[in-house]
């Protein structure tokens, strides 16, 4: 963690404290943010506080905060309490999955150490998921084709929504759970899958590297290629042998 980050988080626990007192359980940073992935100014800092009960009335005291923590680069905090927190680990497992591979908690219990995910859960979260971002991404691609800035921000941001379904995919092959971008496409390699355009796009997020339109358009037929090899691959698994 650096400094600058330190600081933000340390005024961000110092507001949430100071608004929702007792009622706050915990306060975990997930994502990007608790990782070597974090670039200040790109990366989102990424918030979960868990209340002991999440109403509209308690959603609408951190309003006032919101300003200064966009100004900071915090998103929006998720509000849970822990009965949402039981009753949705068999719908949502992609997401608390990725939560539990890079968290930090800054404050409070650690609720997420514990959490029991099922690997048949997880598998029909993640083929579903990526089928729908597929789909997603060929509409985005018409629409953006013609202009080279926004078609390499579609290929940035997309990579970023593949990379959490990726690592949950690493994890139904029982491989170590990867902290980082660049250990996700080595795992991905270790089982047999090409990321070499995966990685053209995420040295695209890491660099001010400027590609013309006709090479952002073979980029982009090879990154689709490759995600719909992962695909390929997912539909072949059979759980109960991983």
């Amino acid at each position: 963690m650096n400094n600058h980050l330190e600081e933000i988080l340390r005024q961000f626990i110092e507001d949430v404290s100071g608004v929702y007192g007792d009622a706050v359980l915990a306060v975990v940073l997930y994502g990007s943010a608790a990782s070597d992935d974090y670039v200040r100014g790109k990366s989102n800092i990424n918030c979960l506080i868990l209340l002991s009960e999440v109403t509209p009335q308690q959603l609408k005291k951190c309003s006032g905060y919101l300003g200064k923590w966009h100004d900071n680069g915090i998103a929006t905090p998720l509000f849970i309490d822990p009965v949402y927190v039981n009753s949705s680990v068999d719908v949502f497992p992609i997401e608390f999955l990725d939560m539990k591979q890079r968290y930090r908690v800054l404050y409070g219990q650690d609720f997420l150490r514990d959490l029991q995910l099922q690997l048949t859960h997880l598998r029909f979260q993640c083929e579903q998921e990526l089928k729908g971002k597929m789909l997603r991404l060929r509409q985005l691609y018409i629409e953006r084709t013609q202009s080279p800035q926004d078609l390499t921000r579609l290929l940035i941001r997309s990579l970023s929504s593949f990379m959490v379904l990726f690592r949950a995919l690493l994890h139904l092959r029982k491989l170590p759970a990867p902290q980082s971008a660049e250990e996700i496409l080595t795992g991905l390699s270790q089982v047999q899958l090409r990321v070499d355009a995966m990685r053209k796009v995420y040295d695209l997020k890491r660099s001010d590297l400027t590609l013309t339109q006709s090479e952002l358009n073979s980029l982009f037929a090879d990154y689709l290629s490759e995600i719909q090899a992962t695909i390929d691959s997912l539909e072949k698994m059979d759980v109960s042998a991983t």
